[in-house]
């Protein structure tokens, strides 16, 4: 019966060009790459090669056994893939989100709907590569702030929004303010937490002249927010009218600090995830502080 291993010995030995590199290649003895050249040919019961003096060339049929080769093997690898995806979301849930607060919001709810499933979130700032990512099976649920493309194959809608304000030292000159705009910002300098998603290029974008004092860990950074003189960003996701001590909270007036999530999954998923959208479209759900 004809192996795997036999193709690609066979795809091997079209890329490399000669035994000898064929089978440097794949870390195997000439002869046992021979071999194994030979039973191919039994097994097809055709000639793979011409046969020459201390050389061997593939020849119009060989050429032809190699193309339905890398099919074959093409399609072993996606078997595999997706055979092992399968098993994976059986147990768990493969989550991509553009942001912190909808990972907040959706993992204790697959949690409480989901008995046993573990919960596997991503961040990624790219809306085309988390689409991408659930097309292929990467992601199993993902969440965007742009409105995805309109496609047969996927379920969308839109589920919550979320608006930035600044929080403020109330000794800081911006503090007298009651409402902010990006042209405010201009030479401050502004405390932020790295892992954001989008955010963070919306921040570099639309303030090109602040100064921002990036924090990765994120105890540090909030015990920097409590005990710092910088400005930062707040949420109103977690709590609207949140209060720092020292502190007051100045909402952000432009538009682009402002968004809109878009929950997406398969539309052959949604039955599946059909309570989690439920309680999605009623706003049945709390928004966990990070």
């Amino acid at each position: 019966m004809m192996e795997l291993e036999q193709l690609r010995q066979l795809v091997a030995f079209a890329e490399c060009g000669t035994l000898s590199r064929a089978a440097e290649a794949l870390h195997i003895s000439q002869p046992s790459l021979s071999r194994t050249m030979q039973a191919l040919e039994e097994e097809l019961q055709a000639a793979l090669f011409t046969r020459q003096k201390n050389r061997i060339i593939l020849n119009e049929v060989g050429q032809v056994a190699v193309e339905y080769a890398r099919q074959v093997l093409a399609a072993a690898e996606e078997l595999a893939r997706r055979v092992q995806l399968a098993e994976r979301t059986g147990r768990s849930v493969a989550l991509g989100s553009c942001a912190p607060v909808p990972i907040q919001d959706l993992r204790p709810l697959l949690q409480e709907l989901y008995d046993g499933v573990a919960v596997a979130p991503e961040l990624n700032s790219s809306d085309d590569a988390l689409v991408d990512g659930l097309r292929q099976g990467r992601y199993q649920i993902v969440v965007t702030h742009e409105p995805p493309p309109q496609e047969e194959e996927l379920f969308c809608f839109p589920y919550r929004e979320e608006h930035l304000s600044l929080l403020v030292p109330v000794n800081h000159p911006l503090a007298r303010l009651t409402a902010i705009r990006a042209a405010d910002l201009a030479h401050q300098n502004l405390l932020l937490y790295s892992e954001i998603g989008f955010w963070t290029e919306v921040c570099r974008e639309k303030l090109p002249e602040a100064h921002f004092l990036f924090m990765d860990e994120w105890d540090a950074f909030g015990e920097l927010v409590g005990l710092g003189a910088f400005p930062t960003f707040v949420t109103d996701a977690f709590a609207p009218g949140q209060s720092v001590e020292n502190k007051i909270v100045i909402p952000i007036e432009d538009e682009d600090f402002q968004a809109v999530y878009y929950f997406l999954c398969l539309e052959k998923d949604r039955e599946k995830f059909r309570e989690l959208i439920t309680r999605l479209q009623e706003k049945r759900f709390w928004t966990e502080p990070l």
